[in-house]
């Protein structure tokens, strides 16, 4: 089975080209996501070493999102300041796990594109005789004509128990929504967005306070190798395609209104919330009674508040059944 994995660099991406090569899978081509060029380019110079620095045009998955927040009392530079933490957050979180350095070293040939409807892409595709296409972490639509290109179409790894939680983004939603049981699933891909057919689900348990990146990697791990067995019986000719059911939910991409708590949540959702998404790097707020508090990292949750005040910086913030104890963003209670 001729195999393309099209993807982004980044732990997902890679973590499911791992699976793919362990389980000898032959992967024939790599299709990275590139900002910079929107018809097919190699995303490095022929007989590149390995260890060379990343192309300059491949993108990040999670510096894509654009999410803007003013906080009271902090003047222009001071969000610039808070904004830089943030990227240097989200890029020590994303670099060390390179696509298109694992796929290198196992001498697959790499290409970037910021288009894959270009002509282009669409003429390289064509005459690759691919049997599958497979999708990890791709941010555009692909369009109908590319999709019917592989002789048995597209796959694409979502991070999700579908039909709940299609969009971009579901693990975010997935923690707004307190869900510590959760799963991925292997779709065929069709004119919709995460709504082709169902050829393979497992299910993720997350542990509390469990962050971004470490459930990213569990539903990429789970992932990788369910599609690794879903190709080998596409091979078989034993592929399973079962429309997805009736209803299911769609979530856009994240907004900086969506961080917001609630105080009627319970503290240990607010804390997986917190946890969960913190390397986004969008200060979190909370309304309560008589204030309104901005907060940064969750450290601990409890159902009783202790009455000792905590130290400078910090807060015990009020939830329904309990309380959270969490750092508060500079200049930021209003």
């Amino acid at each position: 089975m001729r195999t393309l994995l099209v993807g982004m660099e980044g732990q997902f991406s890679y973590i499911v080209l791992e699976r793919l090569l362990a389980a000898e899978v032959s992967v024939a081509g790599v299709l990275l996501n590139g900002q910079r060029f929107r018809e097919l380019r190699p995303a490095v110079q022929v007989g590149g070493d390995p260890s060379v620095p990343l192309a300059e045009s491949l993108e990040l998955p999670l510096t894509n999102a654009k999410v803007n927040v003013a906080l009271p009392g902090m003047d222009d530079s001071s969000t610039g300041g808070q904004n830089a933490a943030a990227e240097l957050r989200r890029a020590a979180v994303q670099v060390g796990a390179s696509t298109l350095r694992l796929a290198m070293r196992a001498g697959i040939p790499t290409f970037e594109c910021n288009d894959i409807g270009d002509s282009s892409v669409v003429k390289w595709l064509t005459g690759g005789s691919l049997d599958i296409a497979c999708v990890a972490c791709w941010n555009r639509i692909i369009p109908p004509r590319v999709l019917s290109i592989p002789r048995q179409g597209f796959l694409n790894v979502h991070p999700s128990l579908l039909p709940a939680y299609r969009g971009s983004f579901p693990l975010f939603w997935q923690f707004r929504a307190g869900e510590l049981s959760t799963g991925v699933t292997v779709h065929w891909m069709d004119a919709g967005l995460d709504t082709g057919d169902i050829a393979g689900q497992r299910a993720v348990q997350f542990g509390e306070g469990i962050g971004g990146p470490e459930a990213e990697s569990l539903c990429a791990y789970a992932g990788g190798k369910l599609l690794a067995e879903v190709i080998a019986a596409a091979a078989r000719g034993r592929a399973v395609r079962r429309p997805q059911p009736e209803g299911g939910s769609y979530f856009p991409a994240p907004s900086a209104e969506d961080f917001a708590l609630d105080a009627n949540w319970h503290p240990q959702r607010a804390f997986n919330f917190m946890r969960g998404t913190a390397e986004w790097g969008v200060p979190f707020r909370l309304e309560t009674e008589d204030k309104v508090l901005w907060l940064d990292e969750a450290l601990e949750w409890r159902e009783e508040a202790p009455m000792e005040q905590p130290a400078n910086g910090k807060v015990w913030a009020p939830f329904r059944g309990g309380a959270l104890l969490a750092t508060l963003c500079d200049n930021a209670v209003a």
